[in-house]
């Protein structure tokens, strides 16, 4: 059987299943958790943590570690798959033919360090979350010096994509709409101070909106005195279902931020499922990931953010539900078939999903796939 190992060396705090059920949790953090069970239905996974103190057994085939267990896994791996940042790579007692990767869900250089070193000694590939963050990686790795190298390198399969996936089952209900209604529930870093701002704004013109604002529990390096404000209701941490329910009865997700573009942009995602609309900046992944009914804006514009808001609050709020590419069983398939042919999957990821929209040339890329 097919065994992969997942490699978090930087994560906040311990998480598996549990952990998602009950309480929040970062995009990229529920993102393995979602991807490595339903790769359990395919292979023996296991997820390696650096701050694990105990194991934590999800069934038969997964099963969240401790760091001290990195080695024997990767010794039975044939693929080990390092979240964010690849970490004790000369500690790895590879079997013949097994695959490194890095799963990137930040932009590489900017966010994320990029040692060419480590990806020729340990042939390590790179999994970006999006079209759009392929793209910026791309444009990244023809920027160094090792331009020459780096595109036959990535026609190899040594960069692709794999969105990342939904929630099974989220979709639109009956849920009744309070116009009145903003939600945010990203982490604070991702400006928050901006939203907050904006929302000052658009609440001296509309009095009667309140901003209600969910975090995954890490306030780090953000001034919290901020969330004391009369149209602010700050949740705290909340279970997924808790903050799903949230939105679904938002008029819509109040994004306005341009300090941090999304690679993916879960929120954009699980916000359109359940069709609430996002007002978001357009920038990052935005175009790509958001509902072609819910185009991103320029936020810097206030009167364009009280207008939207405005033409949504006034029956104009767009007609939105999942997107399947974004299924947690079209993801799966998709991890599958990178681990079987990386540089096929690579190139059918290019072909399959075409830019749907243009994207912001300074926080994309221009360039296109192969």
């Amino acid at each position: 059987m097919l065994k992969l190992v997942f490699v978090d060396p930087k994560c906040p705090s311990p998480y598996d299943v549990e952990v998602l059920a009950q309480r929040g949790l970062g995009g990229t953090e529920a993102t393995v958790v979602r991807v490595s069970l339903a790769l359990a239905a395919h292979a023996d996974v296991s997820v390696v943590q650096h701050n694990r103190v105990e194991v934590h057994e999800q069934g038969p085939r997964l099963r969240f570690l401790p760091w001290a267990a990195l080695g024997a896994e990767s010794a039975r791996a044939d693929h080990v798959v390092f979240v964010q940042r690849a970490q004790d790579l000369a500690e790895l007692k590879l079997k013949a033919g097994a695959q490194c990767w890095i799963w990137l869900h930040n932009f590489a250089g900017e966010e994320v360090p990029f040692y060419w070193r480590d990806h020729w000694l340990h042939r390590l590939g790179v999994i970006c979350v999006s079209r759009t963050h392929a793209l910026r990686t791309r444009e990244f790795l023809h920027a160094t010096a090792a331009r020459r190298v780096a595109e036959p390198w990535v026609l190899r399969g040594g960069l692709s994509f794999v969105h990342n996936p939904l929630q099974p089952g989220l979709a639109r209900d009956a849920t009744r709409v309070d116009p009145d209604k903003l939600v945010f529930f990203s982490s604070p870093h991702k400006g928050l101070e901006q939203v907050i701002e904006r929302f000052d704004k658009v609440y001296r013109a509309l009095p009667s909106l309140r901003l209600y604002v969910a975090d995954p529990g890490y306030f780090r390096r953000f001034d919290t005195g901020l969330l004391a404000h009369p149209g602010i209701v700050r949740l705290g941490t909340l279970p997924q279902a808790e903050v799903i329910e949230h939105v679904r009865e938002a008029l819509c997700v109040f994004y306005p931020q341009t300090k941090r573009p999304e690679t993916f942009g879960l929120v954009y995602a699980e916000a359109n499922a359940v069709g609430t609309p996002v007002l978001a900046h357009d920038f990052g992944a935005a175009r790509e990931v958001l509902h072609p009914d819910n185009p991103p804006i320029d936020v810097r514009d206030d009167a364009a953010v009280l207008a939207l808001l405005r033409e949504w609050r006034g029956g104009g709020r767009p007609q939105l539900a999942a997107d399947p590419r974004f299924a947690l069983g079209q993801v799966a398939a998709q991890w599958l078939r990178l681990f079987e042919n990386p540089a096929g999957q690579s190139r059918a990821a290019w072909e399959i999903f075409p830019r749907r929209n243009p994207v912001d040339p300074d926080r994309a890329g221009t360039l296109r796939g192969p």
